[in-house]
């Protein structure tokens, strides 16, 4: 398995030209234990279509934070019937009614960073444990939080253990994302023909205008931009 930080970034650059296929069928050679998360989003569920083709019963993992759209659970639900998918669903270790009695009503408002905490990055932590390799759908035209990510990443578990971050669609954009989903018929979350462009969870998600950026309708009005599923470890290369 390749975890040396420095042979990851030689062939990290070597990926740039790489298809999503490309990257995702060395990705599959190269780390035994590894898994696909996704929150159903456009990138998540163009990267389930194209990884169940090379890898029908490759592991996807997915968050349900008691907080998620209707049309998001229905989603799951036409996603795991079409794909035939190996889905695990985490829910956080508190419930909605628990997070209130010890944090307060409405923790998303009051504390959105440490709401997301428990809802998001605690199941998060769990779902990872032991991979080798972890794939997200992220894209550097996201956000300027996401510009700098590479194609693989190197990271360490609690246990200091190693495990790899790989973005399959690091250098793919919003229309290429699109192109894909229309031609290949990929189901995707209704909500974003109605003016949404990021989906999460209901109280922290709204529309935004046509020319807006993909994730300004996340937590809009206060300064954050993510979750912190994918800023919470220290990367190391």
């Amino acid at each position: 398995m390749l975890f040396d930080p420095d042979t990851l970034k030689r062939k990290s650059g070597e990926l740039e030209s790489a298809s999503p296929q490309e990257i995702l069928r060395f990705a599959f050679d190269t780390y035994p234990k590894i898994a696909i998360s996704t929150a159903f989003g456009l990138d998540g569920c163009a990267l389930i279509d194209i990884a169940t083709k090379i890898k029908p019963d490759v592991q996807v993992f997915t968050i349900d934070t008691d907080y998620l759209f209707a049309e998001s659970l229905a989603l799951r639900d036409r996603l795991i019937e079409k794909y035939q998918l190996n889905l695990t669903v985490l829910k956080p270790l508190l419930t909605i009614e628990q997070q209130a009695q010890q944090h307060g009503a409405d923790l998303y408002k009051s504390d959105p960073d440490k709401c997301c905490s428990i809802r998001k990055i605690e199941p998060n932590i769990r779902a990872i444990a032991g991979l080798d390799a972890w794939i997200a759908g992220l894209r550097r035209d996201q956000a300027r939080t996401r510009v700098d990510i590479d194609i693989l990443e190197r990271y360490d578990h609690d246990d200091g253990t190693p495990y790899v971050k790989i973005h399959p669609f690091a250098n793919w954009d919003r229309k290429t994302m699109w192109a894909y989903v229309i031609v290949n018929e990929v189901p995707y979350n209704p909500l974003l023909d109605q003016g949404y462009k990021s989906i999460g969870c209901w109280p922290c998600t709204k529309p935004v205008a046509e020319d807006g950026n993909e994730r300004d309708g996340r937590w809009a009005g206060q300064d954050k931009l993510e979750c912190g599923i994918h800023t919470f470890a220290k990367r190391k290369a």
